[in-house]
């Protein structure tokens, strides 16, 4: 290998990357493209190889990439040699740092294996449609994956890596995927919410059971899982509604969908455990109908009946009877609603006098 006159007194990083996304699963392995730049490019001054496994679609989240141009700007490198344009960029912010430093001279020279990059006017030119081709390619997929992904939650099926106690369906093609019940974590899960709906364990209790006398382990990944359930993870799993047939999608949109897969629990075990936790948990779309309103008045003073529900608990502890909703511990003796042991809860509709035509009316 010799070396080009343009090469002569330029020293390069070599910069390797791949990401878990879509768009680059096909790409070769950040080993196989150390050995292959290697054997292309080895002749050169090489400074030092990077390796990153990030994402390029956001800009400012490659660190290795940020330090690298950092470095860069300091001279300790003059060019870059990478597989193709798109391991340097898949977005126009870095796409446009890159180009402006070539327009500086703070990058003298950029090698590709599979791509010959010419710096001359031109040669910036042609760079520039081959890194906007890698944003369109990035962004057209970000989108088609995103629709694709609205119509599975409008199906039924979540998208994505399936809760603790349940298993994505491998044995069927990619976008056709369902979920079903994990034969072994989810006979386990189910005995857990029956612990904590007797509301005489703690979820810390729970846990101690769940992981030492059951023997509990977390499902196992490539590069993690097969260990104990965590505190959070469990507190996670008891306040997902996805465990009684609704999930949310996208993530934090507050927009539920009717999932497909087999319940763990009942809506009404669900929202008890948010109880016996103290708190209201996810978001869920409620519409409530109350029989007779509007058709009864009250007999003192003629105004119409109106009716709510009433969402109350009995301290363990005090007796004291007061509503949940919005409070974690009970307003008399401060006792948390989640160390109460096996609190009374009430639930009813209340029917009472609007009292718009009598302000003073005696019924309440």
């Amino acid at each position: 290998m010799k070396k080009d006159n343009q090469s002569k007194g330029i020293k390069y990083f070599i910069y390797t990357r791949k990401s878990t996304e879509e768009a680059e699963r096909q790409v070769i392995s950040i080993q196989s493209q150390k050995e292959k730049l290697l054997e292309m490019f080895g002749n050169l001054d090489i400074v030092e190889i990077l390796e990153e496994e990030k994402s390029a679609f956001k800009p400012y989240e490659r660190p290795v990439f940020q330090k690298m141009i950092e470095r860069i700007k300091k001279g300790e490198a003059q060019g870059i040699i990478a597989w193709h344009p798109d391991r340097l960029s898949r977005n126009e912010i870095d796409a446009g740092t890159i180009t402006w430093m070539i327009r500086t001279g703070e990058i003298k020279d950029l090698k590709f294996a599979t791509y010959n990059f010419d710096n001359s006017p031109e040669g910036i030119l042609m760079l520039q449609f081959a890194l906007s081709n890698s944003q369109y390619y990035s962004a057209k997929l970000s989108r088609d994956t995103k629709r694709g992904l609205i119509q599975k939650a409008k199906m039924g099926w979540r998208p994505g890596i399936a809760p603790l106690g349940y298993l994505n369906d491998k044995s069927k093609p990619l976008g056709e995927r369902t979920i079903k019940k994990d034969p072994k974590r989810f006979p386990l899960l189910r005995k857990a919410w029956d612990l904590m709906l007797t509301g005489n364990y703690t979820v810390r209790e729970i846990l101690n059971i769940l992981n030492n006398e059951w023997g509990f382990r977390t499902r196992k990944t490539k590069r993690q899982g097969g260990k104990p359930l965590s505190l959070s993870g469990l507190y996670k799993i008891f306040t997902n509604p996805f465990y009684y047939g609704i999930f949310e999608f996208p993530e934090g949109s507050g927009q539920f969908w009717k999932g497909k897969h087999t319940p763990m629990i009942t809506q009404e075990e669900f929202e008890r455990v948010q109880i016996l936790l103290g708190r209201k948990g996810k978001p869920r779309p409620k519409h409530r109908e109350f029989a007779f309103t509007g058709l009864i008045r009250c007999g003192e003073c003629g105004s119409m009946i109106t009716a709510e529900e009433k969402d109350q608990i009995i301290c363990s502890n005090c007796k004291h009877k007061f509503s949940y909703i919005n409070r974690k511990i009970c307003p008399k003796c401060e006792t948390p609603i989640e160390k109460m042991k096996n609190p009374k809860i009430l639930k009813y509709v209340y029917y009472h006098c609007t009292k718009k035509k009598n302000p003073n009316c005696s019924q309440r």
